[in-house]
């Protein structure tokens, strides 16, 4: 497997704060891309496999007030950073904590910090899109990617149809601001959403959608990132299926690639 070394470092990082939040693993979900690359191991793809942090989204119903997250995750040699709900380590490796609108304890469409008291008020961020996360995921082992670190650590893991939710998401968010902040979009992100288009069957995306249903936070948020891929990964030239081919370094066979793999699914929705 092509892996990049940032990402066995992240790989690393992140069992490193799941030893420090063992008491709260249950009420934890793993998105992003490390959960994307659970889903689709290395591609064909000339671009390896590379992330530099790890992304866990708290559920809330049931966390337990102690030990306190900020308490802990401090004790593990993990400082605040300058957004809520991202932790570095000594060496400035990230876990970012994030919780969904509706668990946040927070009503301002523009708060960033979620509200989780007795817990640090910088525990976690606010994030949409990853509501389907929260009932869309399975136990996995998550193991260590380095020789000599044995760490083996059961983990909800987000499924690939509650992962592309979470990109359509922030892709069209990034879309939006594009206009006055260009240095917001993340080609990477198309990318990581044309992986699991590439690699998983869409009969399991189609169930994993229908999943979404049972809660109506994550299906209102997942026929959001359906219209997301439809207006702009459905023909070659949708600026995600474009992102995604700037990402593998231009292959002029990426963007096609993706808007067939889209239809296909939406054939099938």
């Amino acid at each position: 497997m092509d892996v990049a070394p940032e990402y066995v470092v992240a790989r690393r990082v992140l069992l490193d704060a799941l030893d420090a939040l063992e008491c709260h693993v249950p009420n934890l979900v793993l998105v992003g891309a490390q959960a994307v690359y659970h889903h689709t191991g290395d591609t064909e793809l000339r671009v390896p496999l590379f992330t530099t942090d790890a992304d866990l989204a708290i559920d809330t119903q049931g966390l337990e007030d102690s030990p306190e997250i900020g308490d802990i995750l401090r004790a593990a040699g993990f400082s605040p950073g300058t957004n809520p709900g991202h932790w570095v380590d000594a060496r400035q490796v990230a876990v970012d904590l994030m919780v969904v609108p509706h668990q946040s304890g927070r009503t301002k469409p523009s708060a960033r910090a979620a509200s989780l008291p007795p817990h640090d008020k910088a525990t976690a961020r606010v994030a949409r899109g990853l509501e389907p996360a929260l009932v869309d995921h399975e136990i996995v082992c998550m193991a260590a990617l380095e020789p000599g670190d044995d760490r083996q650590v059961g983990l909800k893991v987000a499924g690939p149809a509650a992962l592309l939710t979470a990109k359509a998401i922030k892709l069209g968010e990034r879309l939006e601001q594009a206009a006055v902040q260009p240095s917001r979009l993340r080609e990477k992100d198309a990318l990581d959403a044309f992986r699991i288009f590439q690699v998983v069957e869409t009969e399991v995306l189609v169930q994993g959608f229908a999943s979404h249903a049972v809660d109506e936070h994550a299906r209102a948020v997942t026929a959001e990132a359906i219209e997301i891929y439809r207006a702009e990964a459905s023909t070659a030239g949708g600026r995600i299926a474009q992102l995604a081919a700037a990402a593998a370094h231009g292959d002029r066979t990426i963007a096609p690639s993706f808007a067939a793999l889209v239809a296909e699914l939406f054939g099938e929705l």
